[in-house]
């Protein structure tokens, strides 16, 4: 562990510009509230409408009644509004500090918007991350940290990163290259050149913006992008002025009301001035300048005045008092209370109060907000059999040491066949779920078992099972894993880790036993591992049917295999894989996309996982009384499909029957909307994509984004004959452009629900 230093200097040479760290959160500063709340509230047609009378009324020719009868009331219904969207906007976080150094010498307090790019800050315990950062070195041992990801993506639970070995053991100067900032939450790519060698940075490096730093005393970060060139900012969408529907309606309302009465008043000052005042008489007075035709010019104008205090100007004002007194209501209501934390509900906006009773689509997050995420090991499927079933009394674990209570499921039969040593395929399944993660054990005092950190609640769920089955991660470090098996301490060395990805969809560890053998434990989603099972691999049939049963029961399920390693295969596989480590990034990926592919084939089926994703209370039954409504729901997520489809499943959004109308067949129904489709419910697969890698999911994404109307309206009159549309592997920006596709081609309010910073941009879309 590297010791504390007083004494840091880097030197950081970047491919971006000097950005301040200050976040502009609020709409109005003191030179833009004036114009900005004027241009707002002009948008009205009746302030509009006013301000004309008001300058008419300085024309003395045309002035009917005094200027100050229409000012007057036109200035109070500015300021109270002006008045109230200041005193919401001037509800802001307080200021935050952290302690930065500048200078390379000492550490000074300085607030989030006196960091800027190329500062080396120390973050404490709990502290929110305030700019992008690449980890230096932390209080634990090789540099690992963990991070909260909450207000990013509304998980729960921690993440790792971990600190190069070169800035873990000694900080001097070095020089930091970074890609152009973006919006990819989940990507980086740069380099750290140090004493001549280059070393390769990813986002296992990167400290994210909003991040919050967790069971670490420390870390030392250096800043490499602030203030809007921050990750999570460069995915928050411009703020724009939302408009509810009954204003619009009045606006109507207002420029139908003043067009007639100047189509009636005008018609009436022609017939008065062409037929009375052109006759002669006493009427003849009236007539300015001998012009009858000027002077029903000058009566129209005239009227157009005096009319105008028939306009409902005070409407807006009702309006405004029914709003805040609404508000109050929405926080005072007992139905929305959450005794749980001890807080009312918040209406954060004063002026969309109506639009709730108006909603047609319902756009909602999936995780965090109608599940959770919180996992529960519930089944599994173990050469063939399968273990796990409610009805069966609580197992006795006493024998386990490190038991904690936490399995939530029954397979006496299991454990049994574990301590008898009767199934070595079962021994193998633990061992894989004990070994297939980048879990991180932490040992607190007066516990008598780890507490574990999961970069996500999957695996959480998995090692938490293998530990109370006697399978017990016990440490990690770089180079080995420590696992405890039914009371036999075991280290394991770790040659390779083959990361999850969205689109490898599975998992790989290589490590070498203790007796010297290797093996190939992967982990990831049916369809992947089936694929790449060696022939006439047994038990095949029988877990293919305990697929089947665990989707019916709306079970999350991944397949567990293993392949044993010859030593040559390693040798010559290892070689090319350090090879690939120095290679250009975008060569890199492709070739490790390519060995990982080669090591994880031929592998032999142990069994399959089987855990249940707990809803949040009620949202089954929220979700029928909405679609009962007649509310149409949406869920975009950026989990996988299989993920997104379950969680379908388990909030009644999707019913047993229902048909899935997936991509391919999607692609036709797009060309022709047919009355094939009414009657069915489909669920739109909408893919995350990255570039033109996948034309297959790009057609959907791009027929979102780009400017082609015809497939735009073709997608919507497809989806509005759909009660409900789940979309998968979106992005935050992708959730906006669904969200804007809604509006644009419906009439109907939309509504959109996110917990984390991901859905900020969704929420702002107009």
């Amino acid at each position: 562990m590297f010791p504390l230093c007083s004494c840091l200097t880097l030197t950081a040479a970047f491919l971006v510009g000097r950005q301040d760290n200050v976040l502009r959160s609020h709409k109005y500063s003191p030179l833009t509230f004036l114009p900005l709340t004027l241009f707002e509230q002009f948008q009205r047609a009746a302030n509009l409408y006013f301000l004309l009378m008001v300058v008419m009324q300085c024309v003395p020719a045309i002035s009917s009644i005094p200027w100050y009868i229409t000012i007057f009331p036109l200035l109070i219904v500015l300021s109270v509004r002006g008045i109230k969207d200041l005193t919401t906007d001037m509800v802001r976080p307080p200021l935050t500090q952290v302690s930065l150094s500048r200078s390379g010498v000492v550490f000074i307090t300085a607030q989030w918007k006196d960091v800027f790019v190329g500062d080396v800050l120390r973050i404490h315990k709990d502290q929110v991350i305030p700019a992008d950062l690449l980890l230096l070195c932390s209080s634990e041992p090789h540099s690992l940290c963990y991070v909260e990801t909450a207000d990013i993506d509304g998980e729960t639970n921690l993440k790792y990163r971990q600190a190069l070995t070169a800035t873990h053991t000694e900080l001097t100067s070095r020089v930091v290259l970074s890609e152009e900032p973006n919006n990819r939450l989940y990507n980086f790519r740069g380099q750290l050149h140090w004493q001549g060698e280059c070393h390769l940075l990813n986002n296992e490096h990167i400290l994210l913006r909003g991040t919050v730093l967790r069971n670490t005393e420390f870390a030392y970060g250096l800043a490499i992008y602030t203030g809007t060139d921050s990750k999570i900012l460069r995915n928050c969408g411009k703020l724009r002025v939302k408009t509810t529907r009954t204003e619009k309606i009045f606006n109507r309302v207002i420029i139908i009301s003043v067009l007639l009465v100047a189509l009636l008043l005008a018609v009436g000052s022609g017939v008065f001035s062409s037929q009375v005042m052109s006759q002669g008489g006493f009427l003849s007075a009236l007539v300015v300048d001998g012009n009858p035709a000027y002077t029903g010019f000058l009566i129209f104008w005239s009227y157009i005045i005096l009319f105008s205090p028939a306009m409902p100007i005070a409407l807006y004002i009702s309006f405004e008092v029914i709003h805040t007194v609404h508000s109050l209501f929405i926080g005072w209501d007992i139905e929305m209370y959450w005794q749980q934390a001890d807080k009312p509900a918040q209406a954060r906006n004063t002026s969309l109060n109506e639009e709730l009773g108006q909603v047609g689509y319902l756009l909602s997050d999936k995780t965090g907000t109608l599940t959770q995420n919180r996992l529960l090991f519930r089944q599994c499927c173990i050469a063939g059999e399968i273990y796990g079933n409610n009805k069966n009394p609580p197992m006795d674990l006493s024998w386990n040491p490190f038991s904690c209570g936490g399995l939530f499921m029954s397979a006496p039969t299991l454990v049994d066949k574990l301590r008898k040593q009767q199934c070595p395929l079962s021994r193998h399944f633990l061992t894989a779920l004990s070994l297939c993660h980048t879990v991180m054990a932490e040992w607190k005092k007066g516990e008598l078992a780890p507490v574990y950190q999961a970069a996500s609640p999957d695996e959480e769920a998995l090692v938490g099972a293998a530990r109370e089955l006697g399978w017990v991660f016990l440490s990690r470090t770089r180079d080995f894993i420590v696992v405890s098996e039914l009371g036999v301490t075991r280290q394991y060395q770790l040659l390779a880790l083959l990361d999850f990805t969205s689109k490898r969809r599975r998992m790989s560890v290589l490590v070498r036993e203790p007796e010297g053998g290797l093996k190939l434990y992967c982990k990831g989603a049916d369809i992947v591992i089936l694929e790449r099972l060696q022939k006439d691999s047994p038990y095949q049939e029988r877990t293919e049917k305990a697929l089947e049963h665990f989707a019916q029961a709306c079970l999350r399920t991944l397949c567990i295999a293993v392949r044993s390693v010859p030593e040559a295969l390693w040798e010559q596989w290892g070689k090319i894989l350090a090879q690939s480590a120095a290679m250009v990034t975008s060569e890199r990926d492709a070739l490790l996309e390519k060995l990982y592919d080669q090591m994880e084939r031929e592998l032999q089926l142990l069994g399959v996982t089987a855990i249940e994703d707990r809803l949040q209370e009620g949202v089954p039954e929220t979700i029928s009384l909405l679609q009962r409504a007649g509310l149409k729901v949406w869920v975009l997520t950026g989990d996988k499909k299989e993920t997104a489809v379950n969680i379908g499943y388990s909030c009644k959004l999707l019913e047993p029957d229902t048909r899935l109308l997936e991509w391919q067949e999607l692609r036709l129904a797009t060309t022709k909307v047919c009355k094939q489709t009414s009657g069915f419910q489909p669920v739109m697969l909408c893919q995350k994509t990255d570039g033109l890698k996948d034309l297959k999911t790009n057609f959907l994404i791009h027929f979102l984004i780009m400017p082609k109307p015809e497939w735009g309206a073709t997608f919507m009159s497809l989806a509005e004959q759909c009660q409900s549309v789940l979309c998968c592997r979106v992005t935050p920006g992708q959730k906006a452009d669904i969200v804007t596709l809604v509006r644009k081609y419906t009439s109907s309010v939309t509504m959109c629900i996110g917990d984390g910073a991901n859905d900020v941009n969704m929420i702002k879309s107009k």
